[in-house]
């Protein structure tokens, strides 16, 4: 398929979070139930060992199937519980597939921070555990600064264009019948001809979560935020994925 991907100027980026602000503000309480019913699940997998996996290898479905009822709404229809499974019910596969892809960045990335900066991790860890602050203590955190700081680039050079990678894949998957593969691509691609409006975007999520940051800790869920969040980021994404990609039927 030959997917035109449109370029927009900054300002879109903002746009697309208000309609997604409006898409939400079509039936508010639906979208904390599914959004509820998604973070409950998610926290009950991680708890298992070794099977928090599955959650992410899921999540596009559940992105997907999101996405469909921001769709939905969009065009005058009820917000129903049913669209959780609309991503297993059409290109199940193909959306598990970039959920492996994702998991199998984030290992990736993991392991080059682990490998860059593990020791000089390890090393901060031990000097921040000793307490009060000594010229020892200062002297070691300024000696393991340097390789902390390659394994954080090292860390961005990979997750960056791994998320914009996995950004839009799963509803072009979706809406567009698009193979993994080619969706990844196509994903980077529009990712890197709007990085203007995507930052934009960004930097308007990234602000509440900052805001956020302390009740996250205070519950012990550092994830907490995006989830907060999550009600409005949705039918974002269906909105950006909207207009950079063009209108798309819904889905059978």
């Amino acid at each position: 398929m030959n997917m035109q991907i449109r370029v927009v100027d900054a300002s879109h980026g903002w746009r697309w979070i208000a309609e997604g602000i409006l898409i939400f503000r079509k039936n508010p309480p639906q979208w904390i139930l599914l959004i509820a019913i998604l973070f409950i699940g998610s926290r009950v997998l991680f708890a298992i060992p070794l099977i928090g996996v599955i959650a992410v290898l899921i999540a596009p479905n559940f992105l997907a199937g999101l996405s469909h009822g921001a769709q939905a709404l969009a065009q005058g229809k009820p917000l129903r519980i049913g669209y959780l499974a609309s991503g297993f019910l059409k290109n199940a596969a193909q959306l598990i597939t970039i959920g492996g892809v994702s998991l199998v960045g984030q290992f990736l990335t993991l392991m080059a921070i682990m490998l860059v900066g593990g020791e000089a991790l390890s090393g901060i860890s031990k000097t921040m555990a000793t307490g009060a602050a000594t010229p020892e203590t200062i002297e070691a955190m300024r000696t393991a600064a340097p390789r902390m700081m390659m394994a954080l680039i090292i860390g961005l050079g990979i997750s960056v264009p791994l998320m914009m990678a996995v950004w839009f894949a799963p509803l072009l998957v979706f809406f567009d019948d698009v193979k993994p593969l080619p969706a990844l691509l196509l994903s980077l691609w529009a990712c890197l001809k709007n990085v203007l409006p995507l930052l934009i975007y960004c930097l308007a999520v990234l602000v509440p979560m900052v805001v956020m940051t302390p009740l996250s800790i205070a519950v012990r869920q550092p994830d907490l935020g995006l989830w907060l969040l999550a009600p409005i980021l949705v039918p974002s994404i269906y909105a950006s994925y909207k207009d950079l990609f063009g209108t798309t039927p819904a889905p059978n």
